[in-house]
């Protein structure tokens, strides 16, 4: 990773902005590096850090990224334009649980790093909007380490979400339409390749 990129790591950090952690964008870097796909789906643009790993790493790659605070939005497009990729993205502002009902489009990699108690929900949708042969990289799955052993002295917030993520981590591993594998990284990772 470069000096660059580490710096808009710091820079997250210094303001409480969430971004992925350095071995988690480690392997989104290699993982898009080796299959360069052309139409990028992010879930979750935040400050554009992982959208920028991705772009980056493919450099025909075209990506569109959803976004639900646009003052956070805003800082995206800073970046964007700042290490040159801006002219390859689309930001849609709004909530993802909303936008990814009414997205159209064909995409061969998906980035999904949005409201983690969703992930569930929006396997469907991303499943459609996923070619056969295409990937689906979702970080985070397993929830601040909750997702395997859910203590219930939690708060109920954090038992929900990782509740609905133990749904979508059993939901994905056993769909015969993907090869998944789980990576233990960051917060864990998975990588589904989509067969059909």
């Amino acid at each position: 990773m470069d000096n660059t990129l580490k710096s808009l790591r710091e820079y997250a950090r210094s303001r409480y902005i969430p971004v992925m952690s350095e071995e988690a964008s480690t392997l989104l870097y290699e993982t898009v590096s080796a299959l360069q796909p052309r139409n990028i789906l992010e879930i979750g643009t935040a400050i554009g850090y992982s959208g920028i790993v991705m772009l980056t790493a493919s450099k025909q790659a075209r990506l569109n990224t959803v976004e639900m605070n646009e003052d956070v939005a805003n800082v995206a497009r800073e970046n964007f334009c700042r290490f040159g990729v801006s002219e390859r993205v689309n930001i849609f502002l709004g909530d993802a649980r909303e936008l990814v009902r009414q997205l159209t489009g064909r995409y061969d990699f998906i980035f999904m790093d949005g409201p983690k108690g969703q992930y569930e929900t929006f396997f469907p949708y991303m499943t459609d909007l996923l070619v056969a042969g295409g990937t689906l990289f979702c970080d985070n799955v397993l929830y601040k380490g909750l997702v395997e052993h859910i203590p219930e002295n939690k708060r109920h917030k954090h038992i929900t979400v990782a509740r609905n993520m133990r749904a979508f981590l059993d939901d994905i591993t056993s769909d015969p339409r993907y090869r998944t594998v789980l990576h233990r990284v960051g917060d864990g990772v998975t990588v589904s390749t989509k067969l059909y």
